[in-house]
């Protein structure tokens, strides 16, 4: 059985930013389930990455989330 792909449409891709922005900050404080922090991290770096093929994760650390949330702003 194939997983089912959703789609965004446009008008509900920033919210969907802002909504694992928050999650992220979340996780990132309390410092626990780092599986569940990566991937929404991944999800959000898509988000905000517009480019074609598949993308070049930067390596997941606590550190490196903090700094991401920090100084990426959202579109």
């Amino acid at each position: 059985m194939s997983e089912r792909r959703h789609r965004l449409y446009t008008p509900e891709i920033p919210e969907v930013k802002r909504g694992l922005k928050l999650r992220l900050q979340e996780l990132c404080e309390a410092g626990e389930d780092r599986e569940a922090a990566e991937i929404a991290f991944h999800a959000l770096f898509r988000l905000r990455r517009d480019e074609p093929g598949r993308p070049k994760y930067p390596k997941f650390t606590w550190g490196y989330l903090q700094f991401y949330l920090d100084h990426h702003e959202d579109e």
